[in-house]
């Protein structure tokens, strides 16, 4: 049995006891957050048991460690969020909280295809529940509806791949096309910036964090063959990784949303994630193991980090929008001073999450990069060729993230209020930040841990790469020793700076206003002003729709700019599709004579088919 099967019998426990207790809130709310929480911790920590007893970690367990640690910590800053925010329906919360988190544990140890699929919809049928939590919202209700028909698709290729036979290669087209729909792929992401805005911030940071990473594991257990062609795989998740990491920032810093910008940041981090599997089967492909070894340890690394980095942002886009009452860019600012320790986190959270140093995504990103540089000595000058370009879009999507974070915490941290809400907001309750600051400590546990990891895996796991790993855990040494240092130099400014201000007192003065002796809010840089240079720059793509009303006069009153992106995916593809599958319906209502006749006629023929199609197969 698996040892993870205690802890999430507990999870599940906790949604039926959830569910029965519904109408008592504050019980389900105490046992649904206990047990969901309580057997997140068994979890991690018979895995813990498990490692230090010399048990060999494996796939299933790196996609269960996500979904244990944010099914601990999320249930925590719930509490806080569901007050005032659906409180009486608390129940219900938990039940469906509870049930995915457990679904999801699940996918993780299924042993077989049924098992697997039965927990896969499961999963997508509880989380279904939680993006229309708010339910009397049209944008929720039509959010929740386009995440459905895309488990239901997502369902149904996968039936496809678990039950008909076929060739290897039709396998993994089946499995990239299915999972690809949780992961996020391109054409099929776009589910991704309409559901995690609508769902609870906790339910947000769980299914990013942890969801839909579960559709890579999906692959790499279904999709992947060991007599199949490595050089095929490795570069279809290069090509879709090089598409989707540069296409889903360019789409984040366009939206004025706070949740739908994380939301296409997990997109770009999948598709980083997708890069570094692809340089890892290229690297097995063509007889380079420093590249495969350095891919695919990158790919483990920036998994976790995505997991503690994007589950902490997530949170932290939670108590914004509990403090000031939306989640519109537009109408924040100034929440640094009024929330410090949500925008500290935030702001380090962000800043590890852009692969800036001396944070995590550091770390994993520099694997990565060191997978494309060994590609570059590759005899194969194919393999050459895409090593440039995944270093080149890597570095552009990086760029594009910071840009994408600065614009966030300057349109929200920072400058003055620009509504009622900012004005207003107060810092949450201290227990709903402790999620997110161990979220923090444990990504920076991540860069130290990683050489030990390194060294005992060359060791114990795959010692016979020891030669191509051994560099890699001393390289790492070298990054993590590098970000020590900054970040004592960074705290050791801090402090210096505190002590001068008690010494000397702190001077408080007026901002320089350009002139203007009673400058306003008005004046300042909002999110979408921020980001529209970006926003031309890329215009081809993105196809922004403004609405502009321009100053007048010599004393101007009102002036306005307002911008909107739609999604690329939903407006040049799935449109058309919706479009078309209208017309068809409409003309297919003809079917619908209400005539008895005519539908035992359709019935007679659908049996004379099946049986001649059963003749024609030799049964």
């Amino acid at each position: 049995m698996n040892i993870l099967f205690l802890p999430a019998a507990l999870i599940a426990a906790g949604a039926m006891l959830s569910w029965l207790l519904r109408k008592n809130p504050k019980a389900a709310t105490t046992l649904g957050a206990g047990c969901c929480s309580g057997g997140a911790a068994a979890g991690l920590t018979l895995l813990i048991m498990d490692y230090c007893h010399g048990v060999m970690p494996g796939i299933q367990d790196l996609f269960a460690v996500p979904v244990l640690l944010l099914a601990l910590l999320c249930p925590i800053h719930a509490i806080g969020y569901l007050a005032g925010h659906g409180s009486e329906r608390s129940g219900s919360f938990w039940a469906l909280f509870d049930l995915t988190a457990a679904a999801m544990l699940a996918v993780t140890m299924a042993t077989t295809q049924l098992g697997f699929l039965v927990a896969w919809e499961i999963m997508g049928a509880a989380s279904f529940g939680l993006v229309i939590f708010d339910r009397h919202n049209r944008t929720s209700w039509r959010a929740g509806w386009v995440y459905m028909m895309a488990c239901h698709a997502g369902a149904a290729l996968l039936i496809l791949l678990f039950f008909f036979p076929h060739t290897p290669g039709w396998m993994f087209l089946l499995a990239v096309a299915g999972f690809g729909l949780k992961i996020g792929f391109p054409l099929l992401h776009v589910w991704l910036p309409q559901a995690h805005p609508a769902a609870p911030a906790p339910v947000s940071a769980l299914m990013s964090g942890a969801m839909i990473e579960l559709g890579f594991f999906g692959v790499l257990l279904f999709g992947i063959s060991p007599d199949g062609n490595h050089a095929v795989y490795g570069w279809s998740f290069l090509i879709l990784g090089l598409i989707t990491a540069p296409c889903g920032i360019i789409f984040a810093i366009a939206q004025s949303n706070l949740k739908k910008l994380l939301a296409y940041s997990s997109i770009e981090n999948m598709g980083i994630l997708s890069c570094a599997l692809g340089l890892g089967f290229l690297g097995a492909a063509y007889g380079l193991p420093e590249m495969m070894v350095s891919g695919l340890l990158g790919a483990a690394t920036h998994l976790l980090n995505h997991a503690l980095l994007k589950g902490g942002l997530f949170l932290g886009s939670g108590s914004v929008y509990k403090a000031c009452g939306t989640l519109d860019m537009d109408e924040m600012g100034g929440l640094l001073k009024r929330m410090p320790r949500t925008g500290a986190y935030f702001i380090l959270h962000a800043l590890s999450l852009c692969g800036l140093p001396p944070g995590s995504g550091f770390a994993g990103e520099f694997l990565i990069y060191l997978a494309a540089f060994t590609g570059l000595s590759s005899t194969a000058p194919a393999v050459v060729a895409a090593s440039a370009a995944t270093l080149i879009i890597l570095a552009l999507t990086g760029g594009l993230a910071a840009a994408a974070f600065a614009k966030v915490i300057g349109a929200v941290f920072c400058g003055e209020p620009r509504s009622k809400g900012a004005q207003e907001a107060v810092d949450v309750p201290l227990f709903m930040n402790l999620p997110v600051m161990i979220l923090q400590f444990l990504s920076w546990a991540v860069i130290f841990a990683l050489p030990l990891f390194l060294n005992y895996a060359a060791q114990n796991i795959f010692a016979e790469f020891d030669f191509a790993i051994l560099p890699l855990a001393c390289q790492s040494a070298k990054v993590a020793l590098i970000c020590f240092i900054l970040t004592i130099i960074t705290l050791g400014v801090f402090a210096l700076r505190q002590m001068m201000i008690r010494k000397t007192g702190q001077r408080i003065s007026p901002t320089w206003g350009c002139g203007y002796t009673a400058p306003t809010s008005r004046m300042q840089y909002t999110a979408t002003s921020f980001g529209q240079n970006p926003v031309d720059f890329f215009r081809l793509l993105l196809h922004p729709e403004r609405k502009i009303e321009r100053p007048q006069g010599i004393f101007p009153e009102k002036a306005m700019l307002e911008e909107s992106v739609t999604d690329g995916g939903e407006r040049c593809f799935w449109q058309k599709i919706f479009r078309a599958a209208g017309k068809i319906a409409e003309k297919s209502h003809a079917l619908q004579s209400g005539s008895l006749h005519f539908y035992l006629l359709i019935m007679v023929l659908t049996l004379i088919g099946m049986l001649l199609f059963a003749v024609t197969q030799g049964n």
